[in-house]
């Protein structure tokens, strides 16, 4: 997911004057520790709140769709975007920049790594409960890191993705199945098959789990297991014999 550059924070901090932009809010964005957050005026990823699928990520991440709120009027903001809206939120950013503002330090730069890091991760420890992740009202971030006392930690797809709609779930598990079909029963193997190395594949080439990934990757990401499945030894001696090594998402959803 792209983020906002070192360059376009700095700017961002200098005019926010280390303060909270929301109206009469005067809590510091950072004291010694952060106390603000980095605030996507259209949501940085699809589901999000005031989410604009034709926006670039260049826009969503740009200065003019950013502001530098406390964590409590984020979270306010995202959680009511019918009274927060696009126009509302600019026109905050506005009035807050032109009253708060100053010229840009060397420190300022600091500061915007601090805030960057800051929103790409975040550590939770000993929940017990669910953690929602790219979801509106929420925490957002790059990567959570969890410390609990659970013996196994479940992750839901966020709206947006592949693994949120159920059947684009179920095409790319049954081409994932078919590949572990073919490819495992290869006898010319010289090592033990995993299962699980091609869903790793799949995250190595497009950056994140498939499931995660949102929905405009469907297609590469079954163009990727065809292809895959195409050069099995069992899928070329099938197709030589005039037999298909997988069904298409359409033949698959009306099965």
């Amino acid at each position: 997911m792209a983020k906002p550059t070192d360059k376009t924070i700095k700017r961002l901090f200098a005019l926010s004057g280390n303060i909270c932009a929301f109206p009469g809010c005067a809590l510091p964005i950072v004291e010694g520790t952060v106390t603000g957050e980095i605030c996507h005026i259209t949501a940085r990823s699809p589901g999000g709140p005031r989410y604009d699928p034709s926006q670039s990520d260049k826009d969503r991440n740009g200065f003019g769709n950013l502001l530098l709120l406390c964590g409590h009027h984020h979270k306010i903001i995202d959680g009511e975007p019918r009274l927060y809206t696009v126009d509302v939120l600019r026109d905050i950013k506005a009035i807050h920049e032109s009253a708060a503002g100053r010229a840009e330090q060397p420190t300022d730069l600091i500061f915007a790594k601090i805030l960057l890091n800051d929103l790409n991760g975040i550590t939770i420890n000993q929940n017990s409960g669910n953690i929602a992740i790219n979801s509106p009202g929420t925490i957002q971030a790059h990567q959570v890191h969890v410390s609990t006392n659970r013996r196994s930690i479940s992750i839901n797809a966020p709206p947006g993705t592949i693994g949120s709609d159920q059947e684009t779930t179920r095409y790319v598990k049954y081409l994932i199945d078919r590949y572990n079909k073919f490819a495992s029963a290869d006898r010319m193997r010289t090592s033990k098959f995993s299962y699980g190395a091609i869903s790793k594949n799949i995250e190595s080439n497009f950056g994140a789990p498939w499931r995660l990934l949102p929905t405009d990757k469907f297609d590469a990401v079954c163009e990727y297991l065809q292809q895959r499945i195409k050069r099995t030894v069992i899928a070329k001696s099938n197709a030589a014999n005039g037999m298909r090594a997988y069904s298409t998402y359409m033949e698959f959803n009306t099965r």
